[in-house]
């Protein structure tokens, strides 16, 4: 889980946009609790939610529970396709009325947002292949790329999901763009995979990249 708190935004030009909560949880493909996840939403009420490996069916389990608190839901792939292969995104009352798109420019299929309480700014949400095999290891290089031509934009958006891959991997950091990691420098830079192990002790592959110069 990634959580960046109060993301008070500045364009280029140094003006303070909306602040914003943000929420991303990889539903280890749709099986986490979702009672569990619901009482997470309701506790930090945040504007936006990502949720790699999330499809249609975990949407619908999802949706019921936090409906009552405003949430609007959208998911990347259509309901025949598996949890894992898809990212969904929720958006609070706050977010305002938005234009969210299914985009197919990485391997999972991911959400674009803009509009409402974003402006002129996307937000894309996301999950990026996982290395495990050297061909799969071409695909992540190729996908972290994609990202890095997205945060190269002006006005610079806001990417959260499941990157798999840390911030010591040379491909992320080149994907930054204009971006930074909102968890950097803080105590929230914090194990999220793999979640049975200590979060002292794991790796952070989760992230929040919003535009540089953004106070977390």
């Amino acid at each position: 889980m990634a959580l960046a708190h109060r993301l008070p935004g500045r364009d280029e030009g140094g003006e303070a946009g909306e602040s914003l909560t943000i929420l991303s949880a990889n539903v280890f493909t749709g099986l986490a609790d979702t009672g569990q996840l619901a009482g997470l939403i309701e506790q930090e009420a945040p504007d936006f939610v990502v949720l790699p490996e999330a499809g249609c069916d975990f949407l619908d389990k999802l949706l019921p529970l936090v409906a009552h608190l405003g949430y609007r839901g959208w998911a990347a792939t259509p309901p025949d396709v598996p949890d894992i292969m898809g990212v969904v995104l929720l958006a609070g009352r706050r977010s305002g009325p938005l234009e969210v798109e299914p985009r197919s420019d990485l391997r999972y299929r991911h959400l674009r947002a803009s509009g409402g309480i974003l402006g002129g700014r996307e937000l894309f949400a996301v999950h990026v292949t996982a290395p495990r095999r050297r061909w799969l290891a071409d695909r992540w290089r190729r996908e972290l790329g994609v990202i890095g031509r997205w945060t190269r934009r002006t006005p610079a958006p806001i990417v959260v999901g499941d990157l798999n891959a840390s911030l010591d991997n040379a491909p992320l950091r080149a994907a930054m763009g204009k971006c930074v990691p909102a968890a950097r420098g803080r105590d929230a830079l914090v194990g999220t995979y793999p979640s049975g192990l200590p979060r002292w002790f794991g790796i952070q592959i989760d992230h929040v990249l919003v535009p540089a110069g953004t106070a977390t």
